[in-house]
């Protein structure tokens, strides 16, 4: 009879040693959440300001090549006719 209540208290503290693990995994992983999602919302930030600023430059070379070209027609156009 001793032995048998021996290793049936022995297997509640193993249990209750699991139970402890898992509480202290979950409560891990939930404070480790907000980190990644944190670095996930500063890295599509980075993403957006850097697609903002390609934008921006694609526009000034284009702006710049309209101008370019425009010019060499005026140019163009006033040698062939000048």
């Amino acid at each position: 009879m001793f032995e048998n209540d021996w290793i049936l208290r022995q297997l509640a503290l193993e249990r209750q040693r699991d139970l402890l693990r898992q509480i202290e995994r979950d409560r891990l992983v939930r404070q480790a959440r907000p980190i990644s999602h944190q670095r996930g919302h500063t890295f599509y930030h980075v993403l957006d300001w850097t697609g903002r600023l390609l934008v921006r430059w694609g526009e000034r070379l284009k702006a710049r090549h309209a101008l370019y070209h425009a010019s060499s027609l005026t140019t163009s156009h006033e040698v062939n006719h000048g």
